[in-house]
Parts: C-alpha cells; structure tokens; sequence
C-alpha cells in the first residue's frame, strides 16, 4: 500500500519519452531500493534491493547471503508484530554502505542458490526475503541498467486497503 518517492535522475539523465540515457550521473550501489521496469513485462513497476553489482558471486542458502566469498552480517532485531506475516522475525542486515531491515519466516524455506552476475546486469532481493520474486527467479532475472526507473528515497503516502491510511508512515526514508 506504499506509493513512494523516486529519484529518478539518481543514476542517469534521460530524455523524457524515450527514456535514452543522455549521461550517468552515479553509479547504482550495493543496498539502494531501485525502482525498474520488469524484464518480462515492461509495463510494471517493480521495486528492490540492489544486492550483486555486475560481475559479484552471489550466494543465498540457509537464510544467508553472501557476495564475492564474504558472508553478509545480519543480526537478529525482533518478532515482526503483524498477522498477515505471522512467524516472521526482523533482522538488520549489514552493507559496506550502510545497514536496512529484512524479513525473514524461519518456518519458510526461501529460494535458494549461487549466482554469477554478468557484466552489464544487477542482482536485486525484497526485504521480505522469503516472500519475493527477485533475481533468484528466472523473471525478473538479472536487470540491466537501461531498464532502471530510478532510486527510491520516501513514503509518499500509505493506504493499507483493510483499513486506514498508516499516518506514520508518510514520509519515512526508504534505507
């Protein structure tokens, strides 16, 4: 229920309809939200977190990850307090670039395996890592650049559809 800020000059300057690239302006980093278009369907929206950079070993099995042969730090935080993901537990999880929040349901088995990521491409996870289509799947796969929206920053507004808009929510940072 979140529509949400995008920075959509964060990485390139693009023409506005054709959407070429005119000029990079920063390189996507390791734990950005990235806003893209879906490789199979170019018409949605998808939003995650950028985990593999082009040419990163990524690995995800038992509930960790890691990328190039460094296990990535996660630290247990608390039981997540919300019925519809009964049974999952919040955890930090540890960049170089900084630390976010994830989701894990120790009961679920996520999907798992190791990924080489091709020049060119981007590995993305959700943070509700066993409940998210990301790039372990086949779609979306790995993203290319040119199909990036833009990186997003904040919580416009929320509107959880079994009940009220969630007022806190609005204008939260997205780390």
């Amino acid at each position: 229920g979140d529509f949400i800020i995008v920075r959509k000059y964060a990485y390139d300057l693009r023409l506005p309809v054709t959407g070429k690239s005119l000029k990079t302006t920063n390189e996507p980093q390791r734990g950005d939200v990235v806003v893209f278009l879906f490789p199979c369907d170019p018409s949605i929206k998808y939003i995650k977190r950028l985990v593999g950079l082009p040419g990163d070993e990524i690995s995800y099995n038992n509930k960790e990850l890691t990328i190039n042969g460094t296990k990535v730090k996660s630290k247990y935080q608390s039981v997540f307090k919300d019925p519809k993901q009964y049974g999952s537990h919040v955890y930090e999880e540890t960049f170089d670039e900084g630390n976010h929040s994830l989701l894990l349901i120790p009961s679920r088995r996520g999907r798992e395996g190791s990924f080489s990521v091709p020049d060119g491409q981007y590995f993305f996870m959700g943070d509700n890592r066993d409940n998210s289509k990301d790039s372990r799947y086949e779609c979306p796969g790995f993203v290319s650049r040119d199909l990036f929206v833009g990186r997003a920053t904040r919580i416009w507004f929320n509107w959880d559809f079994s009940s009220f808009p969630k007022w806190e929510r609005i204008g939260d940072k997205i780390e």
